[in-house]
């Protein structure tokens, strides 16, 4: 009897430490905005009013859209840079990515913070790829790539911080 009380407890905390070991820190749709020059940004967001808070000082890009109907449009600032999907009357910000700039993330990882900043903040859930740390969250579809946080890491330290909408594949 003793040893099947042992046996039960044990199994439920190991289950215990395994549901634990998903958290990513809390890693939520609430993470996905940076700050950029004191204008909080987030995925999905018209560009439009993007826009209006950075200023006109951008370089501009388009294509015509492999996934969508009409253009992706790109808007180049000295160190943001915004990637856009047509929403039928708007355009809709898919990545923003910024490297050198006065931005942060709503956890307040800055440039320069180190890898072990970043995963103090958000956990050991993200996915390593090269030099990228991505954080994502899943997708709501098979087709779909997932919403994401993503810092690109150089010699240590972050060098540039991105945030993704959950998109449809190309």
């Amino acid at each position: 009897m003793k040893k099947r009380v042992c046996l039960i407890l044990t199994i439920c905390l190991l289950a215990a430490c395994l549901c634990a070991c998903g958290s990513d820190a809390g890693f939520s749709k609430e993470d996905l905005s940076l700050t950029v020059a004191g204008t909080e940004i987030t995925p999905d967001t018209p560009v439009s009013d993007i826009l209006a808070a950075l200023g006109e000082e951008y370089d501009y890009a388009e294509a015509i859209s492999c996934v969508y109907t009409g253009m992706d449009k790109t808007y180049t600032y000295a160190a943001v840079t915004l990637y856009t999907y047509p929403d039928g009357e708007n355009d809709r910000l898919m990545e923003l990515y910024c490297e050198g700039a006065d931005v942060k993330t709503s956890r307040g990882i800055t440039i320069g913070a180190s890898k072990a900043d970043v995963t103090a903040q958000y956990g050991g859930g993200y996915v390593e790829t090269g030099s990228i740390l991505s954080y994502e969250l899943p997708a709501s579809a098979s087709e779909n790539l997932p919403a994401s946080l993503y810092f690109l890491m150089r010699d240590g330290k972050v060098a540039a911080i991105a945030v993704t909408a959950e998109h449809r594949a190309e």
